[in-house]
């Protein structure tokens, strides 16, 4: 099945994939049981990250180049903006263990620029309620239940030389801590990020240089980075690995995969999925070190 650009994923309560198709302005449903894949939202500009909010009946998408969160109703597809900033480039969102809603928001800009924060949302109104210092190219964000911080991906650091990842304490936006710069680790252009809950932070390195197609290990409880091996030269966001969006279970019929029931290299791995943004496969894990996936150029 061709999919358009796909970029972000996530699992709606039924076990549903819904992602966004970034160059083509839609918001899509695809049910791994039947293989059909649905329009659910249409119209948006350049819709690029998803989250699924508390409850399961909405969900929320960024539009890169629209400067809007839009909210979604997975029944009845009704869509609505619940915030706004015409020219900026709001990005990842999140939801802490409380229910607070956090976002990447202000304007992308070039490496080394610092035109983006994470804020606090009013889930109801879209008022700004906090946010951090400016950071640089911030793109996705997770909210890690193991630490109780949240995590936002960076593209590119301060020096513009390289990503980054910043832990953010949601209870206090001003106490945020650049990783790449306290450990020395290198995540080139770190884009999609997702937490396991059991201390795992997942980055995945998006396509073009210097980035490399890889999804990396940060490991909360001794504090190290993990290079995994090379995943897709198109990688961009990863599906939620914990909490909401996440798969409950085997996610595809193993029969759609390799003849037999599937497995991942790295238990660690199970529940991580890639979206792409070059118009070809949407998921895409390592079983028994084979290249399983769905969708097709």
């Amino acid at each position: 099945m061709a999919l358009q650009s796909p970029d972000s994923l996530m699992f709606d309560a039924m076990g549903n994939v819904v992602y966004t198709a970034i160059n083509a302005g839609t918001v899509h449903s695809y049910n791994p049981n039947t293989l059909v894949d649905s329009v659910i939202s249409s119209g948006l500009s350049s819709p690029a990250d998803v989250a699924l909010e508390p409850g399961g009946n909405t969900m929320l998408v960024s539009e890169f180049n629209g400067g809007k969160i839009d909210r979604i109703d997975l029944t009845t597809h009704v869509r609505t903006t619940l915030y706004s900033a015409p020219g900026t480039n709001p990005e990842g969102t999140a939801f802490d263990g409380a229910g607070n809603l956090f976002a990447n928001l202000g304007v992308r800009g070039s490496p080394g620029s610092s035109g983006k924060y994470v804020a606090k949302i009013n889930p109801l109104t879209g008022a700004i309620l906090g946010q951090t210092i400016n950071l640089p190219g911030l793109d996705g964000l997770t909210y890690d239940s193991y630490s109780h911080m949240l995590f936002a991906a960076s593209l590119y650091n301060v020096t513009g030389t390289t990503g980054t990842v910043y832990q953010i304490d949601p209870n206090n936006l001003n106490n945020v801590v650049d990783l790449g710069q306290t450990h020395g680790w290198n995540i080139p252009r770190a884009d999609g990020i997702t937490s396991d809950g059991s201390g795992h932070i997942f980055v995945a390195s998006a396509p073009g240089l210097p980035g490399d197609g890889h999804v990396y290990d940060i490991n909360l409880m001794n504090g190290t980075l993990t290079k995994g091996a090379f995943v897709s030269p198109y990688l961009d966001d990863l599906a939620p690995a914990s909490g909401l969006g996440a798969p409950k279970g085997e996610p595809f019929p193993a029969q759609q995969c390799c003849g037999a029931k599937p497995h991942f290299e790295d238990p660690a791995y199970a529940n991580v999925f890639t979206g792409q943004v070059a118009g070809r496969d949407m998921l895409l894990g390592h079983w028994n070190g084979r290249s399983a996936s769905r969708g097709g150029s």
